[in-house]
């Protein structure tokens, strides 16, 4: 682990979630007794996203997401999917093949990293000329924040051609 003056402090706890309902539940409680909140999905990220400032006194909770990983849908005809957040991008292929589809999406940690770290970081892959960034390919988000939940919808999935009218 790289320690600097500034990154001192680690994870107290971790959670692990299997579901939308139960990220909700965590996040009030949390609110509510003032608990940091890190999610964590294949781990693949360099930013040492799970290490917060020596200052740092609440209690920080990292949130485990890999047990949100079931496809919940397919609906080939429209070539859309429900994926939960957690799934592993070689997992999410892996089942997605036997639907006769694929997500397109394919960054070099797709063997490690997670559908909601590529949606986090609006990650890029080596078929984005074909299938556009993740954030090209998600048509709807459903997050849990200390606010509420935030849903959004698009109409339709982005076209890897032409211009970009919107």
């Amino acid at each position: 682990m790289l320690r600097t003056s500034k990154l001192e402090r680690c994870v107290d706890y971790v959670v692990y979630i299997t579901s939308h309902e139960q990220a909700e539940f965590l996040i009030k409680a949390a609110k509510q007794f003032n608990v940091v909140l890190i999610p964590f999905g294949g781990g693949t990220n360099v930013t040492q996203s799970l290490m917060l400032e020596a200052h740092e006194k609440r209690t920080i909770v990292s949130v485990d997401m890999t047990r949100m990983n079931k496809i919940k849908w397919v609906d080939k005809n429209n070539m859309m999917a429900s994926i939960e957040a957690g799934i592993i991008g070689k997992d999410m292929e892996k089942e997605l093949s036997k639907y006769g589809v694929m997500c397109g999406h394919e960054p070099d940690s797709v063997e490690f990293s997670s559908l909601g770290g590529w949606v986090s970081t609006r990650a890029s892959g080596m078929k984005k000329n074909r299938y556009g960034n993740i954030d090209d390919i998600v048509i709807s988000i459903k997050i849990a924040t200390p606010i509420g939940t935030f849903q959004k919808t698009q109409n339709s999935p982005r076209v890897s051609s032409g211009p970009d009218i919107h």
